[in-house]
This record gives structure tokens, C-alpha cells and sequence, in this order.
């Protein structure tokens, strides 16, 4: 099971839960579906960003495509390869899983 999450300064989002591998197609439907909504919820400014590593279904042009599309709602951050992780909720999913 994959999970994916969200916090904002305002509040938490729902957790998002997936079963087996998720690609990029999975991906795009998750932002689609779930995400650009929660946006909207959470942040209700517009001035929301979103952080992904650089894993294959991050860097996908579908994905990014998609990035673009929502890019008044929802910003992209940049992360470099192999760079640490300093993504908010890295100490929170000890709390989740």
C-alpha cells in the first residue's frame, strides 16, 4: 500500500491510500481527482506548492504536463536528484504507517 499525503500551515489533508505500484497515468489521477481539490480546501490563497522527489512517476511529461495546466493553483517546487529529504512531512510518517 503506497500513501500519499498533505499538510499545510492551515491544516492536514486527508490521506490519500493506493494499493501496489503507482505509475504516472495513477499519478496524474491523483492530482486530478484528489489533489487539486484539497488544494482548494487547504489552502484557500492560491498560493499552495507542491514538493515530489525525482522519482520516475514525478518527472513523467504527463505529470508535468499536468503541473503546468494547474500551475495558478498549484506551484511546482524543483528538487534535485538524490538531494536529502526535507520535505515537511518526512517526520510525520512515522506517525502515519
Amino acid at each position: 500500500m503506497k500513501i500519499w499525503a498533505a499538510i499545510s500551515w492551515y491544516s492536514a489533508g486527508p490521506l490519500i491510500t493506493t494499493n501496489g505500484q503507482i505509475n504516472a497515468s495513477d499519478y496524474v489521477d491523483i492530482l486530478s481527482n484528489r489533489v487539486y481539490t484539497m488544494v482548494h480546501m487547504l489552502i484557500p490563497n492560491n498560493d499552495a506548492i507542491i514538493h515530489n522527489d525525482n522519482s520516475p512517476m514525478h518527472i513523467a511529461r504527463s505529470v508535468q504536463s499536468r503541473f503546468e495546466e494547474h500551475k495558478q493553483a498549484l506551484q511546482h517546487l524543483p528538487w534535485p536528484t538524490e538531494s536529502p529529504a526535507l520535505n515537511i512531512i518526512e517526520p510525520l510518517w512515522s506517525v502515519v504507517v
